[in-house]
């Protein structure tokens, strides 16, 4: 079927990488769509009935290349004849395949025999012990306030770089709305090398959350599959306090040991670091919550709580003077001349929620830009709208 095949589990970014230095300038290399076009082309040009015009398939390519996506793309058939297609398709110099389902893997293991199958996984960012000190200054740049939460997360990462690939560490981070919690995780993720995954379960229904977590159709986002592309060992599960009790008893090997199986994948996460936001009040009601199992599996608890006034004031200064830098020279001298920054400088103090402050600021500048806009619509003059005074 294949001279060789690589399995490759994580990111695209790394998969394409590695595709990318592997493979040779003026090799015939296709794509997993284009092999099943191929194969059904072969098996119409083998019905004598058939009137569809012939496409000429090579018996031979040098490259098929297999992304994560392209699994989610066909039937379930071919998922379990993943190999037999392509042996009936062409012979193949190099197979490259990404994180393909447990069936996928097993139809080419079988075919290909284990000698010829070479497996890679991506090699994630690991918390090193000389990096905290500037993981810590990069969060407290980043986020104001929060002095006692960010020292329990520094101690929290110590321990994952000391336990080593091991057991991940749960983090559960609690207290009111916008105050910090995702920024934080956000910093984290930056800090170990990738974009952070995020899973919101408030967006689920329950029986959505139910197929997520436990894995439906290959075609349908499940967990596994979503773990498997990440960029780094960080991953958010934002409002934990949403997930419905009876679907905790999926985290409970993933929690312990590090490893995630579902219907369709088996995932490895090891060494992994997991913030759980919510809006508990307090360890306690989380613990009451949550009940002693999950709550057992908790390495730390971090309480964030309201931010002061003068960090709410810094908090307003950045983020409106972040959506200054985007307009041009036009519309940034309109705005710096609105007095918009100074109004929400001088109010901050009423926003407890600093996402529903960044969108009030947003939605002053934006509605201020506008207002030439709705002016020349006019059919009779009218006294100027204050962007403000609704805000």
């Amino acid at each position: 079927m294949a001279d060789r095949a690589i399995i490759y589990f994580g990111p695209r970014t790394g998969f394409d990488e590695l595709v990318g230095s592997r493979v040779r300038e003026g090799d015939r290399t296709v794509g997993y769509l284009d092999a099943i076009r191929s194969y059904n082309a072969k098996i119409r040009a083998s019905d004598l009935a058939s009137h569809e015009p012939r496409i000429s398939v090579p018996d031979y390519v040098d490259n098929c290349v297999v992304h994560a996506d392209d699994f989610g793309s066909v039937l379930s058939h071919v998922i379990a004849n993943f190999a037999t297609i392509l042996e009936e398709t062409y012979e193949v110099g190099t197979l490259f395949v990404q994180n393909p389902p447990r069936r996928a893997l097993e139809s080419l293991v079988s075919a290909q025999g284990k000698d010829s199958v070479e497996q890679i996984s991506y090699r994630y960012e690991q918390v090193e012990k000389g990096a905290l000190e500037a993981i810590y200054d990069n969060v407290c740049e980043e986020v104001l306030g929060q002095e006692e939460s960010k020292r329990v997360l520094v101690a929290s990462l110590y321990r994952l770089s000391v336990m080593g690939n091991g057991r991940p560490s749960v983090v559960l981070l609690y207290g009111p709305s916008g105050v910090g919690k995702t920024e934080t995780a956000r910093c984290l993720s930056k800090a170990l090398g990738g974009k952070l995954m995020r899973i919101q379960f408030s967006m689920m229904q329950t029986q959505e959350a139910y197929e997520y977590l436990f894995g439906a159709e290959h075609s349908k986002a499940s967990l596994a599959r979503d773990l498997l592309g990440r960029e780094s060992n960080v991953v958010l599960i934002d409002e934990f306090d949403k997930v419905g009790p009876t679907l905790y008893n999926m985290f409970y090997q993933l929690f312990d040991e590090g490893r995630y199986i579902d219907t369709n994948y088996d995932v490895d996460m090891r060494g992994g670091l997991f913030l759980l936001t919510t809006n508990f009040k307090s360890e306690r009601d989380a613990r009451r919550a949550m009940g002693s199992a999950m709550f057992s599996r908790i390495s730390a608890c971090v309480a964030f709580s309201n931010l002061s006034d003068e960090n709410k004031a810094t908090i307003a200064t950045r983020h409106y003077q972040r959506v200054v830098d985007r307009l041009d020279g036009e519309d940034r001298s309109l705005i710096e001349n609105s007095g918009i920054l100074s109004w929400f400088v001088a109010h901050a103090s009423r926003y407890d929620n600093m996402r529903t402050m960044k969108n009030k600021i947003e939605k002053a500048i934006f509605e201020r830009l506008s207002e030439p806009i709705f002016n020349r619509q006019a059919t009779a003059p009218s006294v100027r709208r204050n962007p403000l005074r609704e805000v």
